[in-house]
């Protein structure tokens, strides 16, 4: 690909849609409105930056070898050498996805989107253009999960070559750190393993944190080290190590009486082996959502979720509505209030992490539905109004969440989860 010179300041082209490279300006004179579109402008900026360094890294690579590469990206760039292993290795997976590096550099998709196109195709079949046009429109995380899906549909095995190479790159280190005697750990999992450590680890804090009599102020990364080291050193004669349970969702191909479609809570596609391997090992529990029972609608019963609303959330909502942070470390929140007579039915309530939590209780965050029908956060207008600048922002400061009108109609015209049929499909929770 080819790339015009940039002199800061000047406005060059890249098509019709105006500056790719910010000029400097005091940022305390612009207006919001303002400061938004310069971060988009940077955003093009730095997408054409990385572009521009993979081809020239590729092209360094090309005549030079890799590890003289590496040296480079040390030398110039003082990277880490982790880091410049992984800069080499971006480069030359990017050279293999022409159109999706003619995107980077044009800057219409950022770095991150790039990377990951570029490393699926290097594990297997991709649609390039597909892809790309999915990156331009879609966030990291909904692009991530966009993606996951695509490789398994063109895996052509279900994906159980996608889930062996992601087994075969598992990896676990365990050492003392030289600088101030501690042990560090780093490791990486398949979904399935990850999953199951993650629902362990969830689990684990959780009871830590009921079992304490004073309250738990202790810090969340303090108790994630609790809870790993409970586990861990567990002495397996008085308790099992996990109860947590995992949850599988798949559907039920009635024409050729068998599952497919198999899915990890958190949307992972997974292979119907797989999920088969897992049930055998596993106590199952076949949910079917169709009914006001399995205690979904408690009314004021219980203020606290139940475990089968617990399940029924994780299926729906899949993660923190909020910010997207896994469903396992999230609470269950009432879109009308408990303090104000709201009722713990499965209707009533979504999934946020607690930073969210706090979001809508102090800063005035209100849980809405979209127009595809699923939860959503949305933030107080103040923070976006278009104030001059210097302008404190004004809004409510620890204001109640209030519902939208159509908050709580038609969450569950007959199943219990919103884009869950259970005449097709059922539930596995695997313990």
């Amino acid at each position: 690909m080819e790339f015009r010179s940039c002199e800061q300041g000047k406005q060059v082209g890249c098509g019709p849609s105006g500056l790719v490279w910010p000029e400097a300006v005091d940022v305390a004179g612009l207006s919001l409105s303002e400061l938004r579109a310069r971060l988009g402008l940077i955003k093009k900026a730095e997408a054409r930056l990385a572009a521009m360094k993979a081809a020239a890294l590729a092209e360094y690579s090309c005549r030079g070898g890799e590890g003289l590469a590496r040296r480079v990206v040390l030398e110039e760039l003082q990277a880490s050498k982790q880091q410049a292993r992984r800069e080499v290795e971006a480069a030359s997976q990017l050279s293999g996805v022409p159109e999706t590096l003619d995107a980077l550099g044009a800057g219409e998709i950022p770095a991150a989107h790039a990377t990951q196109i570029a490393r699926a195709a290097s594990q297997g079949p991709v649609d390039e253009s597909v892809l790309v046009e999915a990156a331009r429109r879609e966030d990291f995380g909904t692009f991530s999960r966009t993606l996951r899906d695509h490789q398994h549909e063109r895996s052509g095995d279900d994906g159980k070559s996608l889930m062996a190479k992601q087994r075969e790159r598992r990896s676990f280190s365990f050492f003392k750190s030289a600088d101030d005697g501690m042990f560090v750990l780093n490791g990486r999992f398949d979904p399935v393993a990850g999953n199951r450590m993650e629902a362990a680890l969830a689990d684990e804090v959780r009871r830590l944190a009921n079992s304490s009599k004073d309250g738990d102020q202790t810090a969340f990364d303090q108790r994630m080290a609790d809870a790993l080291e409970n586990l861990v050193c567990a002495d397996t004669k008085d308790r099992r190590p996990q109860g947590a349970t995992l949850i599988l969702t798949a559907e039920w191909d009635a024409l050729n009486q068998k599952l497919a479609d198999a899915r990890l809570c958190d949307g992972t596609p997974l292979p119907v082996s797989e999920a088969l391997r897992l049930a055998c090992n596993a106590d199952i529990v076949p949910s079917v959502f169709n009914t006001k029972n399995q205690e979904l609608w408690v009314g004021r019963k219980h203020r606290l979720a139940t475990e089968a609303q617990r399940a029924a959330l994780i299926i729906r909502d899949k993660h923190c509505i909020g910010c997207g942070r896994s469903a396992v470390w999230c609470e269950a929140h009432h879109i009308e209030e408990w303090l104000t007579g709201g009722r713990t039915d499965i209707d009533n309530l979504v999934l946020v992490c607690r930073s969210c939590h706090h979001n809508i209780h102090d800063d005035g965050w209100t849980v809405q539905r979209n127009r595809i029908g699923t939860y959503e956060l949305r933030p107080p207008p103040a923070p976006y109004a278009d104030f001059p600048p210097g302008q404190a922002r004004s809004g409510p400061s620890h204001a109640r969440s209030q519902s939208s009108p159509d908050a709580l109609t038609d969450t569950f015209p007959e199943v219990g989860v919103t884009t869950w049929r259970p005449e097709s499909s059922k539930q596995l929770l695997l313990n």
